[in-house]
């Protein structure tokens, strides 16, 4: 039987303490990854989840989350999701409530004000910073206009593919959270503000079940990060999956996936966690020279242990 357990990704594991609690206390997993999660969203020094999180080109913040259970492969998601404290929480109303999987925009807006979700801003001073020096870096003028048709004119004259792929891979960034019950249930969770100034509506791969986040009991989970276009692209974390189906242990199935995502021959980099059901885990990027680190707390750790995954050459 394998000990209950959560891993992360995040350049703290401080998070997963809220998460192995509720493993320790008995919780299911997909209790666990909920409340890890949610510690990240409230922390206003991640600045590409929750509170704090970079707006969009428009000086908007859009959060992105999903969440799923292994056991039912049942799935709740929400994208372009503005003033609610904790997306994750709202997608785990729609897994719980909802007829649908995936709800965005003014529709996962009201779905979470129905169902009583904690409303709220997540600026901060920080995060109004770095929109204002964006555009004062951009634009010669003096403010922005209330009509705001000064977007349409900078993604035309900016060609607005090639200014995303000037954007540094640090301006990509998502929590992926993944634990085992008592019951050897898994969950998994993924979070994020997605890509810093993005055009409004853009959705990356973390909302989308099969691209940034899935998990299935016979097999294992995984989830990604990165240039989510790239995941949505391979279909990326049920790859994962996939592959472990097929035999592959998963580093192997985390290689394989991230050899994927080379053959796109695409800019910008991806980045994975995965699991299987045996309690295995690795995490595996494309970025050369950057070192895969993530975070693993089981139930009897007072502290999570810093495991070093693959990095996965062209």
């Amino acid at each position: 039987m394998v000990k209950p357990f959560i891993i992360g990704t995040r350049n703290s594991g401080d998070y997963l303490h809220g998460g192995a609690k509720v493993l320790r206390e008995g919780g299911s997993a997909l209790d666990a990854v909920e409340a890890a999660t949610r510690l990240v969203e409230m922390n206003p020094n991640d600045t590409s989840v929750g509170l704090g999180g970079i707006p969009n080109i428009l000086g908007v913040q859009e959060m992105d989350a999903s969440i799923m259970c292994g056991k039912t492969m049942a799935a709740g998601t929400v994208g372009a999701l503005k003033g609610f404290i904790h997306p994750i929480s709202v997608a785990r109303k729609v897994l719980e409530h909802a007829p649908h999987v995936m709800l965005v925009g003014e529709g996962a807006e009201l779905y979470a004000k129905v169902m009583g979700c904690e409303q709220g801003s997540l600026e901060t001073e920080e995060s109004k910073k770095v929109y204002k020096a964006f555009v004062e870096d951009a634009f010669e003028h003096e403010g922005i206009d209330e009509s705001q048709a000064w977007v349409v004119n900078y993604a035309r004259s900016q060609n607005l593919r090639e200014w995303y792929d000037r954007l540094a891979d640090e301006h990509h960034g998502t929590v992926n959270i993944m634990a085992m019950d008592e019951n050897g249930d898994i969950a998994s969770a993924v979070s994020t503000s997605g890509t810093a100034l993005k055009f409004p509506g853009r959705l990356g791969d973390s909302p989308i079940i099969g691209a940034g986040n899935y998990c299935d009991n016979r097999y294992g989970a995984g989830a990604c990060t990165g240039r989510g276009e790239l995941a949505i692209r391979n279909s990326t974390a049920r790859t994962i999956v996939h592959y472990m189906e097929g035999g592959l242990s998963v580093k192997e199935a985390a290689f394989r996936a991230m050899k994927d995502i080379h053959e796109l021959n695409s800019f910008g980099g991806m980045n994975c966690l995965a699991m299987d059901n045996k309690g295995n885990t690795i995490s595996a990027t494309t970025v050369e020279g950057r070192e895969s680190v993530y975070y693993y707390m089981d139930v009897d750790m007072e502290t999570s242990e810093r495991r070093v995954g693959i990095t996965v050459p062209e």
